[in-house]
């Protein structure tokens, strides 16, 4: 049980925040009404997208080495937890609230 714990890196300084902020994410992503997005919409983009962040986490984070949360050795709860809800709940909610009269405005040179 001790080894579980260990290398859920729960004793990391700072890891209540992207804890926090992932769980708080996807449970809006989930709760929010779903205006734009049907639930069909929100499962394949919820795959893809996580799919891409963690395809981001091997290369920047195991291969390349840039990124680490917490003890550099361990993949912890707030690590996963980053990489597998974040991402795929902001582009969830991006989706959502998405209207062509809320698109960014496009520049023509004339």
């Amino acid at each position: 049980m001790n080894s579980i714990i260990k290398n859920l890196d729960l004793h990391a300084q700072g890891n209540w925040l992207p804890i926090a902020l992932s769980l708080l994410l996807f449970l809006y992503a989930l709760l929010m009404p779903k205006k734009g997005i049907g639930w069909r919409d929100f499962y394949i983009t919820f795959g893809i997208i996580g799919y891409f962040a963690w395809i981001a986490d091997s290369v920047l984070g195991k291969i390349l080495n840039v990124v680490d949360y917490g003890t550099p050795n361990l993949t912890g709860l707030d690590e996963f937890l980053c990489y597998s809800l974040i991402p795929s709940s902001l582009s969830v909610i991006y989706l959502n609230y998405l209207k062509k009269t809320n698109k960014w405005i496009l520049y023509k040179l004339n």
